[in-house]
């Protein structure tokens, strides 16, 4: 039974890194490359850099881009994530970073913060707002002889009504 447990335990860990005790936050927001970026062909891009977190603390910047974690390449921000919380808080990580405005490479290092900085939670678990939809009045329907579909009426018609 507690090998039972231990395995489940360890299964929650693997499969949602979140609930692992003692994981590493960076304190950034990924985002995949734009279509037009011409610097380079992977990595990821700094959206945002949350204030008081190890992102801020290291130096890095929105619109830079992060090419390598710990030296393994990132495709997209879900990979990001994962090699950034594969290491425990306390942990130094290096970061492969181009500069878009000046191109140059450089080795960043961030040492891991124990929680995610204010404002990380409200962010990851807001619903995007969704724009207002357009909602038009019901149309009168057609009166039709017997047997017709009862279709909405074209404006002459229903003027008629």
């Amino acid at each position: 039974m507690i090998q039972k447990i231990l395995i489940a335990l360890c299964l929650m860990c693997v499969a949602h890194p979140a609930f692992a005790a003692g994981r590493g936050y960076l304190g950034v927001w990924f985002a995949a490359l734009p279509a037009t970026e011409k610097v380079v062909q992977t990595g990821v891009a700094v959206k945002k850099v949350f204030a008081g977190s190890a992102a801020q603390r290291a130096g890095l910047e929105p619109g830079e881009i992060i090419t390598k974690i710990n030296g393994v390449s990132v495709r997209d921000p879900k990979a990001a994530v994962a090699l950034v919380s594969e290491s425990a808080a306390g942990e130094r990580i290096w970061l492969t970073v181009i500069d878009r405005t000046g191109g140059g490479q450089s080795n960043v290092f961030a040492t891991l913060a124990a929680n995610p900085p204010s404002g990380f939670a409200s962010i990851m678990t807001t619903k995007p707002k969704l724009p207002p939809r357009h909602v038009s009045a019901p149309s009168r329907p057609c009166v039709r002889a017997a047997g017709a579909p009862n279709r909405p009426c074209p404006a002459a018609v229903a003027a008629e009504h």
